[in-house]
């Protein structure tokens, strides 16, 4: 997927709490980019077919007009304006620059929440690797182990050495049906294979 750089307006905007809403981002983007007050002028552009559409285009912000194609008869002599220079060819630079468009919110959108799940993983890491040093996890460990009479509920044949994780759901706080004793062989080349 692309990386979109957005200006410091949209990157404000997107990184307050609460601002992952499209929709709320574009009304919130339009007010600081021109207060609420659009200054709008038609404007034209010219379509694959050839065709000249005509449509509103705010000159500050580069936003188009709510209706989208305006009926060419909006503008008196439409075609001859153009030709006259009076009516500006459509400024993608500006819409591109200033307004925000949907591809760009959710590049940036996926770039921002694949960056907090590396941050979140990193810190269960460090937190999972802490927490299997502490006295708390021994204590829990040796109870699971006992409960189990340090035999692998696994493969119930050899004698259990490790605690299993079930589920990571509860870590730090786990509930003991989420914890079973289980032997190294079963640990790490049945219940772990594919992680190793």
């Amino acid at each position: 997927m692309k990386n979109y750089v957005m200006n410091e307006n949209e990157q404000f905007l997107y990184e307050e709490e609460g601002m992952y809403n499209w929709e709320d981002w574009c009304r919130e983007l339009d007010l600081l980019n021109c207060n609420g007050e659009h200054e709008w002028e038609y404007r034209y552009h010219t379509g694959e077919t050839g065709r000249e559409n005509l449509f509103s285009q705010c000159t500050r912000c580069g936003k188009k007009g709510e209706v989208g194609f305006l009926k060419h008869s909006t503008v008196p002599n439409f075609k001859e304006k153009i030709k006259l220079g009076e009516i500006n060819k459509y400024d993608l630079k500006l819409l591109n620059e200033k307004s925000p468009t949907f591809e760009k919110y959710n590049a940036y959108r996926s770039q921002k929440l694949e960056q907090n799940k590396q941050v979140e993983k990193a810190y269960r890491k460090e937190f999972y690797s802490e927490y299997m040093k502490s006295d708390k996890w021994k204590a829990i460990r040796l109870k699971v182990l006992k409960r189990d009479d340090y035999l692998c509920q696994a493969c119930l044949d050899a004698p259990a050495q490790d605690v299993h994780h079930k589920t990571y759901e509860n870590i730090g706080d786990e509930l003991m049906y989420e914890l079973i004793s289980v032997c190294r062989d079963c640990h790490f080349n049945r219940i772990h294979k594919d992680k190793v």
